[in-house]
């Protein structure tokens, strides 16, 4: 069972993001009750998302990276059982 969030966590990441002309590591910070916050690493802007919505992100991403493997195989399927008939 996960442990109970009950004071502030922050940790920084190895993903980056371009920010101020610069490239900076993203810095995570978990806030009880379920808000997680993202800010650049030296930059005083943050980003805020509940949990919840970062989970339906996570869900929605998940679901489209599904569907276009699935597009790209029947595709690649298709392709391979296309016959060309070609005019004498």
């Amino acid at each position: 069972m996960a442990t109970k969030l009950n004071s502030s966590v922050t940790r920084e990441s190895y993903a980056t993001v371009r920010e101020s002309g610069q490239d900076r590591q993203i810095i995570i910070t978990i806030e009880p009750p379920s808000l997680l916050k993202f800010r650049a690493k030296g930059c005083r802007r943050s980003y805020a998302l509940t949990a919840n919505a970062c989970y339906m992100l996570a869900v929605k991403a998940h679901v489209e990276h599904e569907r276009n493997e699935k597009r790209k195989a029947k595709k690649s399927k298709a392709k391979v059982g296309r016959k060309i008939h070609r005019r004498p």
